[in-house]
């Protein structure tokens, strides 16, 4: 649907700012076409992509595997990757802590992650664009399992290994959106 491209747009938009040039990046929940790779794809060294509704995918810059992240280990190796990225994903799991528990196991230390899940003021907007007008997937607005403030988010970060001191979370697209970056 158009406007979910357009908040998809603007939710890469804004990480990939953040993505320093020459890093290796893994993208959790990558989508099944890996819109965020084809972005950044001539920034990066590097790209590992997984998702449960990908096909296997490898060239000499980008390895697109389906796992489901939420009971599966990461495979890769502990401390290998730059950056982790996690758009729209948080609050479609069951289970953050086991998610975020291995970001953190394969990010290199003074590696970054950096996510953006809907806050809490959005669930009435997104269900209505979903529900009422149709004009996002309501699939996806279905799936939502929560809506977490900062706080929250911080709090799962600190669990899993976190500093609390290297977490730091911020609105955006007007307040409808939070964007959490937390350094190992």
């Amino acid at each position: 649907m158009v406007l979910d491209n357009i908040l998809r747009y603007l939710r890469h938009r804004t990480v990939v700012k953040k993505i320093p040039s020459n890093s290796i990046v893994c993208d959790i929940g990558c989508g099944e076409n890996a819109y965020f790779f084809k972005k950044i794809s001539g920034l990066i060294n590097y790209g590992f992509g997984f998702d449960k509704d990908i096909e296997f995918y490898k060239d000499s810059k980008i390895e697109l595997r389906k796992i489901n992240f939420e009971t599966e280990k990461l495979p890769l190796s502990q401390e290998i990757v730059d950056i982790v990225t996690m758009m729209a994903v948080l609050e479609h799991l069951d289970n953050c802590q086991n998610v975020l528990q291995e970001i953190y196991r394969i990010l290199k230390p003074g590696g970054r992650l950096i996510l953006t899940t809907p806050s809490p003021a959005a669930k009435f907007i997104l269900e209505f664009l979903a529900f009422k007008l149709k004009l996002i997937s309501r699939r996806d607005i279905k799936e939502h399992k929560k809506y977490l403030s900062p706080q929250e988010i911080k709090n799962l970060l600190s669990k899993s290994g976190f500093q609390p001191e290297k977490i730091k979370t911020s609105y955006f697209e007007g307040g409808l959106n939070i964007l959490a970056v937390a350094e190992k």
